[in-house]
């Protein structure tokens, strides 16, 4: 008996923690900083660095919540959502991101991981770029780039697909 029905979609779930992706957004932050600190920029290096802080928590979730819904419209194509509805409210961090995907029953559900650390990577990188954009315009194009190969990861990774099984009756 197969293991699906034919023509069943393959419910898979990535769910993004927000406290990693926080806690990622400012260890990067906080490296770049260190490697480029010497006896001159203590404040200019000091500013780069991503913290909890209220106004800086609330320009890293803006730009989490941006990324987030471009990930969600590179995906839509697969996504089992059915809302018509949106705004533009603050998004305050407290819930996990989650993506309910429905891919072709022929997906490579060995890609599953591939999905999720490229959604986190993109949403990492492209929080870090809008930072940057601020506090370290020098090297905001670079994580712009690295968000760019991380969005084509995400595209690589759907698209993988399983090999037939021969029949055995």
């Amino acid at each position: 008996m197969p293991d699906q029905v034919l023509g069943a979609k393959l419910p898979v779930t990535v769910t993004t923690k927000i406290s990693w992706l926080l806690f990622d957004i400012m260890n990067e932050t906080f490296l770049r900083g260190r490697t480029l600190q010497n006896k001159e920029n203590h404040k200019e290096v000091a500013s780069m660095f991503a913290s909890e802080d209220e106004e800086n928590r609330e320009k890293i979730l803006r730009s989490i919540k941006k990324a987030h819904a471009e990930v969600k419209t590179e995906l839509s194509e697969y996504l089992d959502e059915d809302g018509t509805a949106t705004d533009n409210s603050h998004y305050d961090g407290s819930t996990d991101l989650k993506f309910d995907l429905k891919m072709p029953s022929n997906f490579n559900k060995a890609a599953t991981t591939g999905v999720g650390e490229a959604i986190h990577d993109y949403i990492k990188n492209m929080a870090i770029a809008e930072w940057y954009m601020v506090t370290n315009k020098a090297d905001a194009g670079e994580y712009v780039t690295l968000a760019a190969r991380s969005l084509e990861s995400i595209r690589q990774a759907v698209s993988k697909r399983s090999r037939p099984k021969r029949p055995t009756d």
